[in-house]
Order: structure tokens, then C-alpha cells, then sequence
């Protein structure tokens, strides 16, 4: 198999890879956090050991700004698996562009050079 069809096979097996990632995937950060509740008479509110949580939180940005989305806990899991899913994406993207900036570079070294602007040769 010639290296070009292998990059083809190659790049069609990630664009796969990148579609399945597509249905799930959710862009931004998962974090877990611990707060207090406001209460001045509960615990939390002098002991950090007894804040309330860990609590779930995606964040993303939207319009410059940083956004929180709170995720309750029945829905970490899914929440996690979409993040996976934006980790695959993401690797799988940066793969198709290597493999593409290998094709580029494959078929550069195969093309003429450029003759506008060069002198004709003299024998």
C-alpha cells in the first residue's frame, strides 16, 4: 500500500473516531469543589473538614467570560463521559493535522519549483 493511501485510510479511521467523540463531547473543565453553605451555625462555617460537597462543576467560556455549570451528582458520570469525549476529540484532531501536514509535506517535495521569478537557465 502506497503511503499516500495509507494516510487516507489513516485520516478516514480518525475522521470516524472524531464523529463518534461528536455525539458526547462537551468542551470544558470538570472540577469538584467543597462550600460553605452560609449558615452561621453550621459546621462549615468554621471548619473547612466539614464544607459541604465535593460538588461537580463544568466550566467552560462563553463570550470572554468563564461559566460554571453546576452537574448533580446522578449526572457525573455522564458528565464525565462527555468530557472524555472532548479529550478524544481534541487528540484526535491534533492527529488528523499531523497527518495531514505530513501529506502537505509529501507532495511539496514531489512538485517543480516555481519558476516565476528565476532566470532562464543559460547552457
Amino acid at each position: 500500500m502506497r503511503k499516500t493511501e495509507r494516510q487516507t485510510k489513516t485520516r478516514h479511521t480518525l475522521l470516524r473516531t472524531l464523529m463518534r467523540a461528536t455525539r458526547t463531547m462537551v468542551q470544558g473543565g470538570l472540577s469538584e469543589t467543597s462550600r460553605r453553605c452560609g449558615k452561621a451555625n453550621c459546621a462549615c462555617a468554621n471548619d473547612p473538614a466539614f464544607r459541604h460537597g465535593p460538588h461537580l462543576y463544568l466550566t467552560y467560556r462563553a463570550d470572554g467570560a468563564s461559566r460554571s455549570l453546576y452537574v448533580p451528582s446522578e449526572h457525573a458520570p455522564s458528565a464525565r463521559a462527555a468530557h472524555a469525549a472532548w479529550a478524544l476529540f481534541w487528540e484526535t484532531a491534533h492527529t488528523i493535522a499531523a497527518v495531514n501536514r505530513e501529506a502537505l509535506r509529501h507532495r511539496w517535495r514531489r512538485l517543480p519549483p516555481a519558476s516565476a521569478g528565476r532566470r532562464p537557465r543559460r547552457d
